[in-house]
């Protein structure tokens, strides 16, 4: 049986970060540990209450599956994955891939003109499993891969990720019935081992001021001007990592705007938490 309307078998909406640093502050006892808990239990909460059968996973590949060719889009079509491939503290696990779902999107999204790739065989870095430690310990669902270039310019711009989130959920209302939920991974402002770290880190938040605008229009559900105002000469004031929000708007396309049920924020790392029920 198929649904009709677009947003019928997208049942969740979620933004996270994928601070690969984070599995190990929980698990040390960290005094920064439980606030990183709450805010990811917010979210793991939502999405458990969203029954999805299958989760679209957007993010950014850092320059661990992806070095001398880095594509704008890419998709897994593999049976599953294994990761991290970059952090060996964190947890290592595989992952399923839902094959059919990641075939249907990969043809839709080539026939709406959109050059993206397929990856037939993967592992993931520490921006999928990072995350999914936290809101999906106990889970074994199937996910599907989808990869943004965030980092190396030139970056897709906003623009084109908010059509490609609008044909995204296109191609989920033409797959047969399945329950997706969808998860944006990266955040608004951060430096990376660049020169605009923080005196005592090898990260910074070169603009914090981004990452409060960015909250401003989530809250007000937006997205439109959001879109407008990230422009490539923004993302790139807000940090070498800053073009993670494209992921996010990706995600943002592909449901009509709302305010989100929760929104959390942590300034010092320039990221937030975020979850939309849409069922």
């Amino acid at each position: 049986m198929r649904k009709d309307a677009y947003v019928a078998d997208l049942v969740g909406a979620f933004g996270v970060p994928h601070n690969p640093h984070f599995p190990d502050l929980v698990r040390d006892g960290a005094p920064l540990g439980p606030e990183i808990t709450r805010m990811y239990s917010a979210v793991s909460e939502r999405l458990a209450a969203s029954e999805p059968d299958v989760v679209l996973f957007i993010t950014s590949d850092h320059y661990n599956l992806f070095f001398e060719t880095l594509p704008t889009f890419m998709i897994a079509i593999a049976e599953s994955a294994v990761g991290p491939s970059d952090y060996p503290t964190i947890a290592r696990r595989e992952v399923r891939i839902d094959v059919d779902l990641a075939r249907d999107l990969h043809r839709h999204l080539v026939a709406s003109e959109f050059d993206v790739g397929c990856l037939q065989e993967l592992s993931v870095d520490h921006a999928v499993i990072a995350p999914l430690s936290f809101i999906a310990a106990g889970w074994d669902l199937p996910i599907v891969p989808f990869f943004i270039n965030a980092f190396l310019r030139p970056l897709p711009s906003a623009q084109r990720c908010f059509a490609l989130g609008r044909a995204l959920r296109e191609g989920i209302a033409r797959h047969p019935a399945e329950r997706v939920a969808v998860v944006a991974s990266g955040s608004f402002s951060v430096e990376i081992g660049g020169p605009r770290v923080f005196e005592d880190s090898h990260i910074g938040v070169p603009d914090p001021q981004w990452v409060d605008r960015v909250l401003e229009l989530l809250a007000a559900a937006d997205i439109e001007t959001l879109v407008r105002e990230s422009t490539d000469e923004q993302l790139a004031a807000a940090g070498n990592a800053g073009g993670e929000i494209l992921n996010w708007i990706t995600m943002l396309a592909m449901f009509d705007p709302r305010p989100p049920a929760t929104l959390d924020v942590q300034p010092a790392f320039g990221h937030a938490y975020a979850s939309w029920p849409l069922t």
